[in-house]
């Protein structure tokens, strides 16, 4: 089922908003080789579905592994929209929020890509699909006396 996709991609988006997506990079990864979230998806109901990924960046996009037995990736067939949220770091205090449409890549020379940035880590196996998710919103909430009776959130949204 073909259908359009709306938004940027993530180097777009790094480059209409760099500390934006900078904050958003060191969020998504953490620190770690492997960047981690939870990514919600639209079920069959319509209701929202919340999974824990492992995103990566490469080649100036977005990307996903998704294992084809599980209900996201028939989430993200049907209807393409996800919502992907960063872990919080351990001291919390941030946030980061990206929105978009995720489409299916079988282009061999993305996917040896995408694997290449993850170090043979990810999309080794022929049971990973590989998505690229272009980006139509992206928030960071930075929050000013966090673990204190009074925080206030600062907000840095991208629009595509």
């Amino acid at each position: 089922m073909a259908r359009s996709v709306n938004g940027a991609s993530w180097e777009s988006f790094a480059i209409a908003a760099p500390r934006l997506a900078a904050s958003g990079r060191r969020l998504l990864y953490g620190g770690e080789a492997i960047a981690s979230a939870f990514l919600a998806t639209v079920a069959p109901d319509g209701g929202p579905r919340l999974h824990p990924v492992f995103p990566v960046l490469a080649a100036g996009e977005l990307w996903l592994f998704i294992v084809t037995m599980s209900p996201k990736y028939r989430d993200l067939r049907r209807n393409g929209r996800y919502a992907l949220h960063a872990l919080p770091p351990p001291g919390g205090g941030e946030e980061f929020f990206l929105r978009g449409d995720a489409v299916q890549v079988s282009d061999a020379a993305a996917r040896a890509a995408v694997i290449a940035a993850t170090a043979g880590r990810q999309g080794i196996h022929d049971f990973e699909a590989l998505f690229r998710c272009s980006i139509s919103v992206a928030l960071h909430t930075r929050w000013e006396g966090w673990g204190t009776p009074a925080p206030w959130p600062t907000y840095e949204k991208w629009l595509a």
